[in-house]
Parts: structure tokens; sequence; C-alpha cells
């Protein structure tokens, strides 16, 4: 099945990539963080967190540069990828630019 093109494909692509990079920052100051003031019973629920969040942060950017090798690029994928980001400690502004990518494409398909 042919990939659709969005005629605004390279702004999507832009604004999957900066809140994928956010969202990444924000998860090492977390686990930098850790190290210094959370206590240890705490720290290990919140490593565990930000480990799934980093790897989500990495499927967010390689969606933009491969897309639809191997996830979709699509304006659902990257909506729930938003979502999760928030839900992991990726941070509410890489949650709005996905969220505005994926609005993009939907005002697109619409």
């Amino acid at each position: 099945m042919a990939r659709k093109h969005y005629k605004n494909e390279g702004i999507m692509k832009f604004l999957t990539v900066i809140g994928g990079l956010v969202a990444l920052a924000s998860q090492i100051f977390i686990i930098a963080e850790l190290q210094w003031f959370i206590p240890r019973f705490v720290g290990l629920n919140t490593l565990v967190y930000a480990i799934i969040g980093i790897f989500i942060s990495i499927i967010t950017i390689y969606t933009a540069i491969k897309p639809d090798k191997p996830f979709p690029f699509h304006w659902l994928f990257l909506f729930v990828l938003g979502i999760l980001l928030v839900i992991f400690g990726g941070g509410i502004i890489a949650c709005v630019l996905l969220i505005i990518a994926a609005l993009i494409g939907l005002i697109e398909e619409l």
C-alpha cells in the first residue's frame, strides 16, 4: 500500500522531530535529577517511567526521519505519541508540538 504524502509534510516532520528532542531532553533531565534529589524507593518507579519515555521519544524521532519504516507517519499515530509522551515524562511542550503536527495532518486529510 502506498504511503499518503501530506502537503505540509515538512512542517509536520519538523514539529515531530523537535517534539521528540524536547521530550528526550526532558526525560534525560528526569534521570539526572534522580541521582541527586529523589529518595531511593520513589526513584526506581520514576526511572522506569523515564526509560519508557526515552523509548517513546526515540520512536517519535524515528517516525519523522524514516516515515513508514517501521512506524507509520500518520496524524493519528502522532496524536497517540503526543499523549504517550506527556504520560511518560516528556513534558507538555513536546505533547503540544506533536498534537499540532497531528492536527495539520488531520486538516489536510479532511
